[in-house]
C-alpha cells in the first residue's frame, strides 16, 4: 500500500473518532452555536406538603436559540429539608427548539413550615437560579382530613395512573385519569384496596370518599358500587366498620359512630358499576374530636 493510501485512511479513521467525540460531548466545547441554549423555570413559585405525596413539579423550560443542536446538564440542589427527584437532568434540546423537563419537589413528613429555595445551574459553570418552594405541614389535630398526603397504598394500581392520586386534594373528576384519582391494576379482579395510614393512633369519626363521576364518565356506570371501610385490629386482621352496598354517587360521606382510634383506614372495594376497575378520585379522612 502507498504511503499516500496509508494518510488518506489514517484521515478518515481520525474524522469518524472525532465524530462519536463530539456526539458524545467531549469535544461540543468546538461545535459552532454552543452556549445558545437558554434556562427559565415556569412553574413559579411552588406550595408542596410535608407528606409522602405532597410533592409538586418544578417545571424547567430548555430553549435553544441556535441552529445546531445541544446536549445539556441542568444540575439541581435543594435547600433543606427539601428533597428533588433529581440531582441533574440530561438531555437534548434541537435547534430553534425548546424542550420541558421536571423534578418532582417534596418535603419529608413530619418537616416545619416553611419557604426555602432550589437552586439550578445549567451546566456545572452556568449561572444559579433560584426556585422558592413553600412547605406546608400535614395538617392534624380535630377536624384535620388525616388523609391528605398519605402515605398510602394499594394492592395494585393502574400504569396510567399513581397510588398517590387519590389523596392530593384534588376532587374533581373531570381531572380523571391526567391529574387526580387512582384506578387499580386488575381488571375484573376484586377485591381491590386502598389503605391510606396515620404513623400513630388517631380518632377518626368521618371517611369521604370521591368515586369517579363526571359528564363523560357517571358514577352510576364507572364509580365503585361495593364497598367496606376497614381499620386494623387486633393481630393484624382487617375489621369492617361501615359498608356501602349498591352506590350510584360520586361523593359519599360515611360517619363513624362511634368514632374509632386507628392507626389506619382501608378501602376495600368489592364491585364497581362498570365490572372491570376500582376507580378514587380521593379519599378523606377525619379525625374528631
Amino acid at each position: 500500500m502507498s504511503v499516500r493510501k496509508i494518510i488518506a485512511l489514517l484521515a478518515v479513521s481520525l474524522t469518524a473518532v472525532a465524530g462519536v467525540a463530539v456526539y458524545a460531548g467531549t469535544a461540543s466545547a468546538a461545535r459552532p452555536g454552543r452556549g445558545s441554549v437558554t434556562m427559565t423555570v415556569r412553574s413559579g413559585a411552588l406550595d408542596v406538603l410535608a407528606a409522602p405525596c405532597g410533592g409538586r413539579p418544578l417545571v424547567i423550560e430548555l430553549a435553544n436559540s441556535g441552529s445546531e443542536g445541544e446536549y445539556v446538564d441542568v444540575f439541581i440542589a435543594p435547600e433543606r429539608p427539601l428533597l428533588t427527584s433529581h440531582d441533574v437532568i440530561s438531555t437534548y434540546v434541537p435547534p430553534n427548539r425548546d424542550v420541558v423537563v421536571r423534578a418532582q419537589v417534596s418535603a419529608p413528613l413530619g418537616s416545619a413550615g416553611g419557604t426555602h429555595e432550589v437552586s439550578l445551574r445549567l451546566g456545572p459553570r452556568g449561572p444559579e437560579q433560584q426556585a422558592a418552594v413553600t412547605v406546608t405541614p400535614k395538617p392534624s389535630g380535630p377536624g384535620a382530613n388525616l388523609a391528605l398526603g398519605g402515605p398510602v397504598s394499594a394492592s395494585s394500581t393502574h400504569g396510567n395512573f399513581r397510588v398517590c392520586g387519590g389523596v392530593d386534594a384534588n376532587t374533581d373528576s373531570e381531572d380523571w385519569s391526567t391529574l387526580t384519582g387512582w384506578n387499580d391494576g386488575t381488571r375484573a379482579v376484586f377485591p381491590d384496596t386502598y389503605t391510606v395510614e396515620f404513623g400513630g393512633s388517631q380518632p377518626v369519626d368521618r371517611v369521604v370518599l370521591y368515586t369517579l363521576n363526571s359528564a363523560r364518565y357517571p358514577a352510576a356506570r364507572y364509580g365503585l358500587r361495593d364497598f367496606d371501610v376497614q381499620v386494623p385490629g387486633k393481630g393484624g386482621e382487617w375489621t369492617t366498620v361501615s359498608s356501602v352496598r349498591g352506590n350510584t354517587a360520586g361523593r359519599l360521606e360515611i360517619p363513624l359512630d362511634p368514632a374509632v382510634s386507628t392507626t389506619a383506614v382501608r378501602i376495600a372495594a368489592l364491585a364497581s358499576n362498570s365490572g372491570d376497575y376500582s376507580r378514587i378520585i380521593e379519599l378523606e379522612v377525619y379525625q374528631g374530636s
